[in-house]
């Protein structure tokens, strides 16, 4: 087997880890998506046995009502510190190769547990696959066939939980918020144009990230979430003021 797939360097993640203590002294929906906007852009840890062919399989946990769970850890110390073995083996993981792990057809598994024990902090299936069903594939530019609007009302909550994930995120200085519309009038669009001063892959993994946390937010319109340096964003906001600026 190659061991280069095995976790060598340290992984720390001391904002989520403090997180994950303070949703568990106090459990609160707010508590819960900050643990989880914080966990869809971090690196995890999950143990694996080496099988005597080379291959490897994951760890997993069950309950006394018989669920099954990934076991994955946030940082280095934490799989240290739980795996009792003298030289234990992790391959590095994104939240969304969690998910897709959970979501996986035959592995019967109910969730991901971070940090089993103490700090664990559970996410079920359910939750995984309402996730996961809001991350379309990455679309073409739409074209402005489309008529752009300001809608007459916005969705309850949505400047508030647009400042919430803001709020720790400096690389976003102005939202948009337009409303498409097809000529006969039969298919709507939300539209956010986002001016960040992220760059390249690391823009679009923000654009991602923004967009799986604020579509629950939306009323069931699909959004289309780009930055403000596209042409066609830049069109549809133009003389239109920013729904929400850092101040």
């Amino acid at each position: 087997m190659d061991q280069d797939i095995f976790v060598h360097d340290e992984i720390r993640n001391d904002e989520l880890l403090k997180l994950m203590h303070d949703m568990r002294q106090e459990r609160t929906t707010e508590k819960m998506l900050e643990v989880l906007k914080l966990a869809a852009a971090s690196p995890f840890i999950v143990p694996v046995d080496v099988k005597p062919d080379g291959g490897f399989s994951f760890h997993a946990v069950g309950d006394n009502k018989g669920r099954r769970f990934i076991v994955a850890y946030s940082d280095t110390g934490s799989f240290m510190t739980s795996e009792k073995s003298e030289d234990p083996k992790g391959v590095k993981s994104s939240f969304e190769d969690l998910m897709e792990v959970v979501t996986a057809k035959g592995l019967r598994l109910d969730g991901v547990i971070i940090n089993p024990g103490a700090s664990e902090v559970i996410f079920g299936k359910e939750l995984i696959e309402s996730i996961k069903g809001q991350m379309a594939p990455q679309e073409e530019e739409p074209t402005l066939d489309m008529h752009v609007a300001t809608p007459s009302e916005y969705p309850p909550k949505l400047k508030e939980m647009i400042a919430e994930f803001c709020r720790d995120e400096d690389r976003i200085s102005k939202v948009f918020v337009r409303l498409l519309v097809t000529p006969d009038g039969n298919t709507m669009r939300w539209l956010l144009g986002v001016k960040t001063s992220s760059q390249g892959e690391e823009r679009q993994y923000l654009l991602d990230t923004f967009k799986r946390f604020i579509t629950p937010y939306l009323q069931n319109i699909e959004p289309i979430v780009s930055s403000t340096d596209e042409d066609f964003v830049k069109q549809a906001v133009k003389d239109a003021d920013p729904f929400y600026e850092r101040t």
